[in-house]
């Protein structure tokens, strides 16, 4: 009797430690999927911020151009004829044709992922290439300036500019 009573308490202890590893298995699950459903909303925030910076820039860019105004005026006042863009997306092919025709030349484009640029500058440099001398570099992906900065300061002598600073200054 003793014997089964052991075996009885035997089994329900490991169906006991069974149930507990499966639960424990289903709240591992949840709260990792809270935590990836969270992160994903985060990114998507994130992304919306962007968007929306972007679309405050590109209005107030056309609002410049509707007034008659537009970029080359910020170079020509602070002396850059010569530029390089950090970047190859679409905000740099909006201001390589901005500047397209005007006496500020584009001389190199830089970016990380040449590759895949949709860029329409022939020569664009990486980030850790030696970078050819310029008046100034333009960085176009301004929501990451302050690292993009960083990383050209210890490459360069010139000034680093963002595009947004650039916008909002004509």
């Amino acid at each position: 009797m003793k014997n089964k009573l052991t075996k009885n308490i035997s089994i329900k202890t490991n169906l006991f430690s069974i149930i507990s590893l499966i639960l424990c298995g289903f709240s591992c699950y949840f709260i990792y999927t809270e935590v990836k459903n969270k992160k994903h909303q985060q990114d998507q925030q994130n992304r919306i911020h962007v968007l929306s910076d972007h679309f405050q820039l590109l209005n107030h860019w056309l609002e410049l151009k509707n007034e008659g105004k537009n970029l080359v005026t910020y170079f020509k006042d602070m002396g850059y004829h010569h530029i390089a863009i950090y970047g190859m997306a679409e905000l740099a092919n909006r201001l390589c044709e901005e500047l397209e025709g005007s006496s500020v030349c584009v001389d190199y484009g830089i970016d990380r992922d040449i590759a895949c640029t949709i860029g329409r500058m022939d020569t664009v440099y990486f980030p850790e290439d030696d970078l050819p001398e310029t008046d100034v570099i333009v960085v176009t992906p301004y929501s990451s300036f302050d690292v993009i900065k960083e990383i050209l300061e210890k490459k360069v002598s010139c000034p680093i500019v963002s595009l947004e600073d650039v916008v909002w200054s004509v």
